[in-house]
């Protein structure tokens, strides 16, 4: 289990029961994104785990394509952010997701120890893209308003497209890790980071 020291000092640890791992909301989320729930679910664990967040609390989910909120957090999905911070990352992630998933998803929610915003963009092929991370203080942070994140993931969606047209891939260059196949050491290299100034 995961010391206090790893986390903000507004962030704790849940309760003994934890939390479930599906959270089902009363009015659904209206045409968020079409990507199977599957793809959603492949390798965030791992790339939490071990890229973005190694040692640390994270606390990251989405909505389905039905309206569902569905999230991986440490700890064997025990730990999570205060609600108030959970609120936020589901507002955002309702938002984004209506209005700039182009095929894909975001993912959002906290890592590093509650101590940054995360947002994750998947492909329309379930693959991970683009990481978009925010240091900022919750005080701070909370002046982003919806409108700014979606800012910030169009901003993020353009490079990401230039990326891929400056690579010029074609269908066949491309891996499609969350439906099984092989990827290249070098994959994980390409993918183009966006930071929050």
């Amino acid at each position: 289990m995961m010391s206090d020291q790893t986390m903000r000092d507004d962030d704790a640890l849940a309760g003994e029961g934890g939390q479930p791992s599906t959270i089902i909301l009363s009015d659904a989320v209206d045409h968020v994104h079409q990507m199977p729930e599957q793809w959603l679910r492949a390798r965030v664990r791992g790339w939490l785990e071990r890229i973005e967040s190694p040692d640390l609390a994270f606390w990251v989910g989405t909505y389905t394509a039905d309206g569902r909120w569905i999230f991986c957090s440490s700890n064997a999905d025990t730990w999570a952010p205060k609600p108030y911070r959970q609120e936020y990352a589901m507002n955002v992630c309702r938002y984004i997701n209506k209005q700039c998933s182009m095929g894909g998803a975001w993912l959002v929610g906290w890592i590093r120890g509650g101590r940054e915003f995360y947002l994750l963009y998947k492909d329309a092929d379930g693959d991970l893209q683009i990481p978009i991370e925010c240091d900022k203080p919750f005080i701070v942070l909370q002046k982003y308003t919806v409108f700014d994140w979606e800012n910030h993931c169009q901003a993020a969606l353009g490079v990401y497209s230039e990326h891929k047209r400056a690579l010029e891939m074609s269908n066949s260059q491309q891996v499609k890790v969350a439906q099984g196949e092989r990827t290249s050491p070098q994959h994980l290299d390409s993918v183009p980071r966006v930071n929050i100034l």
